[in-house]
């Protein structure tokens, strides 16, 4: 009966689908991210929106979708958006992986070969984005990029970009020659909104937060967070205090604060209208493209977690700013196709899921990295660590010598992290290289193997891939503004994330089916009417008879 059930309702959908109009060929195509916006949060809030958020989530909504890799980390999730790759064909395994030739540590956005400290750009990435195809294509479409943070903003530009901004603390949005043109046309402009905002925040300090609701209000409560109290007060502990002084624009009291607040995300979506704006964005023969990288919501979730009155503010505010992004692209009768998502999803703190009832671990990762070289040593008798643990999730052997062959640090280190409580999954480079997908494979059906391997790039991914308990939180913070909770685990609540479309007209579907990151760019070039140039991992989601047979 439930089978019958299941296929009558999806069949009930693909008959809305098929009846509905086809999206009409947009003139600009707006692709926004927001930065650790789980499916849990966008289902728990998702009653309460009453702008933006609730505009978008009344078009075609997929409320449980699928970033389906293992590295839920804010690089790898981003590169995927408007690739449709995952990280495995994009190159991009995780915000900074170790080189395997010079054992040094690789920001993801960095420039290989570059000395230059605020060199950023996507030589890191092997593929190319949306904008990229459609400028092909249409030789006058343009794309740009704006983002809190850099390595969202330059994924989603992708190769050849018109314009990729990011937030550079105590300077406002910028850019570099590397990521894209850094002419006095694209960087003067950026200057002027840069010195408007500093001197306006200067003159008047900025309310970080906004009054809670009485709804958000009451979920305050003192909290006990590894070794750090927090009042549950709004605004949260880490604004206080951090717009006193001359110079507290340029402290990093301030900066860290102002991150994680709502004020963050309203910089951008102020830059986002400007560029639209100054741009003419949408007003030409061709289909131009912006990504937007809203970053607060991670921010938010990493210091203070996701289930207290902050992340209802947030949401609150979240929903509002980008209410006037829309409207202000209304205003101005462009042809508009939205779609919005997140590169990764996460858990709330470990101590708060445990008091309200579920399972919660804080797991001491640096120590527990320390007490795997330390009997690592002991067993192979050497005086040297045999292995890199800047991420406890991806292991690297830092030598291989007769004295300590790599085959033999593999199979110690793996019969030790299996004997530990906190793990449970361990699997060597060989194991996740020699897996498989299948196509077609639901990304909800996916084994946490198959996971890693979606994440796998034999350059770049670790020699030892470590999945450790669901709902834990990693470090021991003790101090205001350390992180509380996190993501980065192959665990459904990193990986689910709501994938929203919707245009003027858009029919109000809620689909349930289990889609990908990597469905989102054939999507979007199916609506601008042209086909990815080059091989991609999702399929063209049918919003109405859009995709091309």
């Amino acid at each position: 009966m439930n089978r019958l059930i299941l296929a009558a309702a999806l069949a009930a959908t693909a008959a809305t689908s098929a009846q509905a109009a086809p999206p009409p060929k947009p003139k600009l195509i707006v692709a926004i991210s927001v930065d650790q916006y789980s499916s849990e949060v966008f289902k728990r809030y998702r009653p309460t929106y009453t702008a933006g958020l609730k505009r978008l989530a009344n078009g075609v909504a997929y409320p449980t979708g699928y970033q389906s890799h293992a590295a839920t980390e804010t690089c790898p999730g981003h590169s995927t958006i408007l690739t449709g790759r995952h990280p495995a064909g994009t190159g991009i395994v995780a915000n900074s992986w170790i080189d395997a030739k010079t054992g040094m540590s690789v920001y993801c956005v960095s420039v290989p070969g570059v000395a230059e400290k605020s060199a950023r750009g996507p030589q890191n990435m092997r593929v190319t984005t949306l904008g990229d195809w459609i400028k092909a294509a249409q030789p006058r479409a343009r794309s740009f990029a704006v983002a809190g943070k850099d390595r969202a903003a330059i994924t989603m530009a992708g190769k050849n970009a018109d314009g990729v901004y990011w937030w550079v603390d105590g300077t406002g949005f910028t850019t570099s020659s590397y990521a894209g043109p850094a002419t006095p046309r694209i960087v003067k402009p950026a200057e002027a909104f840069n010195a408007k905002l500093m001197s306006a925040w200067k003159a008047t300090p900025p309310q970080l937060w906004p009054a809670a609701s009485p709804t958000c209000a009451a979920l305050s409560k003192r909290q006990q967070f590894g070794q750090l109290e927090v009042s549950g007060a709004m605004p949260p502990d880490m604004a206080k205090g951090v717009t006193e002084g001359d110079e507290f624009l340029s402290s990093k009291r301030f900066n860290d604060a102002m991150h994680a607040s709502p004020t963050f995300d309203a910089a951008v979506a102020d830059f986002a209208i400007d560029l639209i704006e100054r741009e003419k964005l949408g007003r030409g023969s061709a289909t131009d493209v912006l990504a937007v990288g809203l970053s607060a919501t991670d921010y938010i979730g990493h210091r203070l977690g996701n289930g207290g009155p902050e992340m209802c503010v947030q949401q609150a505010a979240l929903d509002a700013t980008i209410g006037r992004l829309i409207d202000r692209i209304q205003a101005l009768r462009i042809p508009v196709m939205v779609m919005l998502t997140a590169d990764h999803g996460a858990t709330d703190a470990s101590e708060r899921h445990f008091d309200e009832g579920g399972h919660g671990y804080r797991i001491d990762d640096k120590s527990l990295m320390n007490r795997l070289n330390d009997a690592l040593e002991a067993e192979l008798g050497i005086v040297w660590t045999p292995l890199n643990t800047e991420d406890p999730q991806q292991l690297y052997v830092v030598v291989d010598s007769e004295e300590a062959p790599r085959e033999r640090i593999l199979h110690s280190a793996v019969a030790w992290l299996k004997a530990q409580p906190e793990v449970r999954a361990v699997f060597t480079r060989a194991e996740v290289e020699a897996a498989t997908v299948p196509p077609g494979t639901p990304a909800d059906k996916l084994t946490v193997l198959q996971r890693f391997r979606e994440s796998y790039d034999a350059e770049r991914s670790g020699d030892i891939a470590v999945a450790y308990a669901e709902r834990a939180s990693y470090g021991v913070p003790n101090a205001v503004g350390e992180t509380v909770a996190g993501h980065g685990t192959p665990w459904d609540y990193d990986r689910q994330i709501p994938i929203l479309f919707w245009w003027p007209g858009a029919p109000a579907e809620t689909r349930d089916q289990p889609i990908e990151t990597v469905d989102i760019a054939p999507t979007l070039a199916s609506v601008a009417g042209i086909t990815p140039p080059v091989p991609v991992d999702g399929d063209c989601l049918d919003l109405g008879g859009n995709c091309r047979k």
